[in-house]
């Protein structure tokens, strides 16, 4: 909230008041080895009274304004940049989408894209920018290994669930 007023002062009638839920869509696989899918999630909006300010509870590990789950792109920077695997299989391990661009079929930009957003995707924390892009996905990926709850080794795996730990903003 913008005005950082309390929620409920004892005695008062409350601030922040429910103001609804709303359906999202989220893409990517539920586990790291499963084929991905579309899943509907619910997200419960609140109102401030005092400032008018909304605001969106999602679950763990849906990022804000991202099609795709936090995992899913977890797994997939770590598929593409620590596993070294083509863009396109990183595409096939987490997109639904089967159809792809005519200029470059064996392309996906969506894992440069989130390369370069990491930290704006992950939170503070994230590694810095030096390298190509494949080296900073390399980079990004065994970090969120690192955050995963009980490591088993694999980084592609172990990222997949660190993804969903990791302060996102």
């Amino acid at each position: 909230m913008s005005c950082e007023a309390a929620s409920r002062e004892p005695g008062r009638s409350y601030t922040v008041v429910g103001h609804g839920r709303r359906a999202r869509g989220i893409e990517g696989p539920l586990a790291p080895a499963e084929e991905p899918v579309d899943v509907e999630v619910l997200s419960r909006r609140y109102r401030c009274r005092a400032c008018g300010a909304i605001l969106v509870v999602v679950p763990s590990g849906v990022g804000r304004a991202l099609r795709y789950s936090l995992s899913a792109i977890a797994h997939a920077l770590a598929l593409w940049g620590y596993a070294r695997a083509t863009a396109a299989q990183a595409r096939k391990a987490t997109s639904t989408a089967r159809a792809r661009g005519p200029s470059s079929p064996e392309q996906w930009s969506s894992v440069r894209r989130w390369t370069s957003r990491a930290s704006a995707i992950f939170g503070p924390g994230t590694p810095s920018i030096d390298g190509t892009l494949r080296e900073r996905a390399a980079r990004v990926a065994t970090w969120l290994a690192s955050h995963a709850p009980l490591g088993t080794g694999s980084v592609p795996h172990d990222a997949f669930f660190g993804g969903r730990f990791v302060h996102a903003r």
